[in-house]
């Protein structure tokens, strides 16, 4: 019996965590809490530690992280947040540096991460501060058996002149198919199908979808800031002309959405299109997993995957005036930037919440996450782009698995590929986006009216924060030197 005790004490002090209990803060699951949830009992049973997991409505989720991060004594061990917060809580010293920790892992496997996520995503004045565990930008969708059908293809072409591009490379194409597939019954199911499905709610993060549509208008290859600001006043761009034809075509494709779309966030979008009512729509990758994975979609097989749509007609801001090219200006967006996860400041426990961060993103645990249904998380590691076999487990063909996979890494390594913004504030500055894009879908304002109103607060954010320390935030986050 003695040699039992010491064999058991001497297995529990192997537990390099025994006793330790870390709290993680985050959005409720499934989205974004399950891999959590999923990986924290092993990791436990391994380290003798707890996980106590904590999380608040994507709402609130913001404003809770920021005042936790000011308690004497911290709330939460590890937050589990947008990228595009890491300014906001890395320039205030709300985070530990993590690049020691990452130096000394040899799990972590950080050269396997793609550049834009180990090098830019995740680092903020030459350190890192948090792990990546998603991988996220916009891709566009659409229904193979309707674009690609012969005889839609024909009445396409004689009620509008040009032939049905399968996928469409421009806006203009897009507000077309959607106006030729709304209110019928297309896919011969008995039911009335739509042209679209886009989130249009507020918060329901329909201002990265507005942003999506703007990218093409407004990023010309070679002309960095087009989106957010001019990198050499910090004046803000929101309001130029290719903002506002986008705001003008969000507003408009409306006619030709789904019932209700107007009111959606982009959780109700997913299963939306998946319910097979929808021809296109704009999303994160979480629209092709349950398309082609979930138990109740209609569309498996049906799907098809491209990089966002863009314009033959593009805002120049170096000439102020609109240009019109050869081809399409079309360039993939970082919406969002992923999820990624960084160790409170105050934490206690900062040994045992970077071993947990680090355990979750493990390549071989990283690939589970990106390859299960409902977790939130998209590809971000070269190895998950390279095996399928976890795709095709969770239920994708070969062949859709390739064409989803391709999509999201053309996007991400489109020449033209557009970074979401990462400055201080940027929490500030989307909230003036959002509520103002809800104004203009509920006719309160028109899109030039609504994006010289955004303007305007986004001048008075920018002073409050100081100008010449956003010029220079904003210009390292284009990869451009201090002016």
């Amino acid at each position: 019996m003695g040699l039992v005790v010491l064999v058991v004490v001497s297995g529990l002090a192997a537990r390099k965590f025994e006793g330790v209990t870390i709290t993680v803060f985050t959005q409720p699951p499934p989205y974004i809490a399950k891999p959590v949830m999923m990986f924290a009992p092993d990791w436990e049973k391994t380290t003798g530690a707890r996980v106590n997991l904590i999380t608040a409505p994507w709402g609130e989720l913001y404003t809770k992280m920021y005042a936790s991060f000011s308690m004497g004594v911290a709330a939460y061990d590890i937050v589990i947040f947008p990228a595009a917060w890491l300014p906001d809580f890395a320039a205030a010293g709300f985070l530990v540096p993590l690049d020691d920790f990452i130096a000394n892992d040899p799990y972590i496997q950080w050269d396997d991460i793609l550049p834009v996520y180990r090098e830019r995503i995740v680092s903020w004045e030459g350190k890192i501060y948090a792990v990546p565990l998603d991988g996220d930008c916009h891709i566009f969708y659409y229904r193979k058996d309707a674009l690609e059908n012969p005889e839609y293809q024909a009445k396409f072409k004689e009620k509008y002149g040009y032939d049905l591009p399968v996928p469409p490379k421009t806006w203009k194409q897009v507000r077309d198919i959607a106006e030729f597939f709304n209110g019928w019954d297309w896919d011969g199911d008995g039911e009335i199908e739509y042209g679209v499905v886009e989130p249009r709610r507020y918060a329901g993060q329909a201002d990265w979808c507005f942003f999506s549509r703007a990218v093409g208008y407004v990023a010309l290859p070679g002309q960095p800031g087009g989106l957010f600001f001019d990198p050499e006043t910090m004046e803000p761009r929101i309001n130029s002309p290719g903002h506002v034809r986008a705001l003008e075509d969000y507003v408009e494709i409306i006619k030709y959405g789904v019932p209700g779309m107007i009111n959606m966030d982009s959780g109700e979008i997913r299963s939306i299109f998946a319910a097979g009512l929808a021809a296109m729509a704009i999303d994160w990758g979480d629209i092709g997993v349950i398309s082609e994975t979930g138990e109740e979609s209609t569309v498996r097989g049906k799907v098809g995957y491209a990089v966002l749509p863009g314009s033959d007609e593009v805002w120049n801001f170096a000439k102020g005036q609109w240009v019109k090219l050869p081809e399409p200006n079309q360039a993939g967006y970082l919406a969002f930037g992923g999820w990624v996860a960084g160790i409170a400041h105050n934490s206690q426990h900062k040994e045992a919440a970077y071993d947990f961060i680090s355990y979750l993103s493990r390549p071989e645990n990283s690939y589970v996450s990106v390859t299960t249904s409902e977790t939130g998380f998209n590809p971000y590691r070269y190895s998950h782009f390279e095996k399928l076999s976890g795709w095709i487990g969770m239920g994708f063909s070969p062949e859709a698995a390739e064409a989803y996979l391709k999509a999201i890494k053309d996007t991400i390594g489109h020449p033209n590929v557009q970074p979401d913004l990462r400055i201080p504030g940027q929490a500030r500055y989307f909230e003036a986006v959002d509520r103002a894009l809800s104004r203009v879908v509920a006719g309160e304002l028109s899109p030039k009216a609504a994006l010289d109103e955004v303007a305007q607060i986004w001048n008075q954010i920018t002073d409050s924060l100081g100008r010449d320390k956003q010029l220079l935030y904003y210009r390292l986050s284009l990869g451009l030197p201090p002016k």
